[in-house]
C-alpha cells in the first residue's frame, strides 16, 4: 500500500506525481481510472460458464491458467521505461486468462489525464484477452485481440482482481526463493541485510528503538500472551509451508459484515484479514488503492482476537492509537500505533526482520509501506498487493526503492529478533 490517506502512498495513499505529458498508447483512449475495487468473475472450465466469484469462497478453483469474466471495463497495459501505459480499455464482459505462475508488479501508471499515478494495489502479468462480448466484436476483431496478446512484455492488468483468483478455498503455495537478482542485489546483500539505511530517521520517531525486552523480564502472564499474539502473526505470514487462504480471504459477504460489525461495535473477525481490509473497509471508505496500513491493522487486530486477547486493551483512545481506519489508515499513524501499544521497533539494517514481523518502508511516515515478513529474514513478504507472498530476490529496483526499503520494523514485547 503507500502510506497515508491523507498524506498518502500506497497502501494509504495514490501519490500523484507531477507529471502530466501523455505517453504512447493513450491516445484515442478515454483510460478508465481504476480505483482498486474492481472484481472478475472465474469462468468454468468445464462449462465455459461463470460460476461465483471465488472470493465468495463457495467454489474451488478451476484449472489452470485461470479464466476469469471482468466484472467492469478495465485498462490493459504495457511497460515502457518502467511506467505502465494504456495498451486497450477492455469492455466489461472480457474474458481474460491469467497463468497460474503470473507475477506482480507495483509499477508507477499513467492515469486518463496523463499524470503518472503510483498504486499499491499494483499490476499483474502477463494475461491474455481471450474475447469480448459481441456487442464490442467490431471494435475488437480477432486480428486485434492477436495483436494485443503478442505485446512485447505481456498485458498487465490491475491486481485488484486478485481475490477473484487467489479465492478462500485451499492453501497459499510455498514460495520457493528464487536467484538474487540485479535489482535486489543493488539494495540488499545477498543475506537480506539492507545496504541502505534508515538509522538516523528512525531513532529520531522511535527513540526506545532496539531497547528489546528480557522475556525473563515479563509476567508469565505478559510473556503467553505476546508468544500467542506473535504466534498468529507468524502463522498468517509464513511461506515456508503451505497457510490455508482463508487466514486472508473469506467470502465478500462475510468480509462486509465484519468489516461494519468492527467499526460499530468493536467485534473483531477471526481471519479474512485481507478481504476485510482491503477488499472492504479500504473501498467503502475511499482509500481503496492504498489500502496497506489497513490491511496490517487488520492482521494485527486478528491475532490478537485468535490469540484470545482484546485488542482495544493495548489500542485505544487514551492511548491515542486507536486501531480503526480514521486513526491508522497511513502508515505514519499506524506505525506510531504500534509504538504507543508497546510494541518494539527494531532498525532493520541491524537485525533481521523474522517471519511475522510488521516491516516498514523508510522509517515508517508517510509516503511510505506497511508489509509483514513471510520467510527468510524478510526477503519474502506480505502485502496487500501480494497476499500469496512475494519474493524480493526478484523484485525490480525501482519498486524496492519505491515501496521496499525496510528501515524500521515491529515485534511485540519479548520477541527479539537476532542481529545480521
Amino acid at each position: 500500500m503507500l502510506a497515508p490517506r491523507s498524506v498518502i502512498y500506497l497502501g494509504t495513499l495514490s501519490l500523484v506525481l507531477a507529471l502530466t505529458a501523455c505517453g504512447p498508447g493513450n491516445e484515442g483512449l478515454t483510460a478508465i481510472d481504476e480505483t482498486g475495487d474492481e472484481t472478475a468473475s472465474i469462468v468454468d472450465p468445464g462449462t465455459g460458464s461463470v460460476t461465483d466469484e471465488v472470493s465468495n469462497g463457495n467454489n474451488t478453483q478451476s484449472a489452470i491458467p485461470q479464466k476469469l469474466l471482468l466484472n467492469q471495463a478495465m485498462s490493459v497495459r504495457y511497460e515502457s521505461n518502467s511506467i505502465l501505459e494504456n495498451k486497450a480499455e477492455l469492455p466489461a464482459g472480457t474474458q481474460i486468462e491469467v497463468p497460474e505462475d503470473y507475477s506482480t508488479k507495483n509499477l508507477d501508471y499513467r492515469d486518463s489525464n496523463g499524470k503518472i499515478v503510483r498504486s499499491s494495489t499494483g499490476f499483474i502479468y502477463p494475461i491474455k484477452v481471450v474475447s469480448v462480448p459481441s456487442s464490442f466484436a467490431s471494435q475488437f476483431p480477432q486480428s486485434k485481440i492477436d495483436s494485443l496478446n503478442k505485446t512485447s512484455g505481456g498485458l498487465f492488468i490491475f491486481a485488484s482482481i486478485v481475490g477473484s483468483l487467489q479465492g478462500a478455498e485451499g492453501n497459499f503455495a510455498v514460495v520457493v526463493p528464487a536467484a538474487a537478482g540485479e535489482g535486489f542485489l543493488k539494495n540488499y546483500n545477498t543475506t537480506g541485510k539492507p545496504k541502505f539505511s534508515y538509522t538516523t530517521s528512525s531513532t529520531k520517531r522511535f527513540p526506545k528503538i532496539n531497547k528489546g525486552v528480557d522475556p525473563a523480564t515479563l509476567s508469565s502472564a505478559d510473556r503467553a500472551k505476546w508468544n500467542a499474539i506473535y504466534s498468529e502473526l507468524r502463522k498468517v505470514a509464513n511461506r515456508e509451508i503451505q497457510t490455508p487462504k482463508s487466514y486472508l480471504m473469506v467470502d465478500s459477504t462475510t468480509a462486509k459484515a465484519a468489516s461494519l460489525d468492527y467499526e460499530k461495535t468493536g467485534k473483531v473477525a477471526l481471519n479474512g484479514a485481507w478481504s476485510i481490509a482491503v477488499q472492504q473497509t479500504a473501498v467503502r471508505h475511499g482509500f481503496a488503492n492504498v489500502p496497506c496500513a489497513e490491511f496490517q491493522s487488520e492482521l494485527v487486530r486478528e491475532a490478537y482476537q485468535r490469540a484470545g486477547y482484546r485488542v482495544s486493551d493495548d489500542f485505544n483512545t487514551s492511548k491515542g492509537n486507536k486501531l480503526i481506519w480514521s486513526s491508522t489508515a497511513a502508515v505514519v499513524n499506524f506505525s506510531m500505533a504500534l509504538y504507543k501499544a508497546g510494541w518494539i521497533a527494531w532498525d532493520g539494517t541491524k537485525y533481521k526482520p523474522m517471519t511475522g514481523a510488521i516491516l516498514m518502508n523508510g522509517s515508517g511516515i508517510s509516503p511510505g509501506h506497511t508489509y509483514i515478513s513471510g520467510s527468510d529474514d524478510g526477503m519474502i513478504i506480505v502485502d496487500n498487493g501480494s497476499p500469496q507472498g512475494r519474493d524480493l530476490r526478484k523484485t525490480s529496483d525501482s519498486i524496492i526503492s519505491m515501496m521496499f526499503e525496510t528501515g524500521v520494523f515491529f515485534l511485540p514485547p519479548g520477541i527479539n529478533p537476532p542481529t545480521w
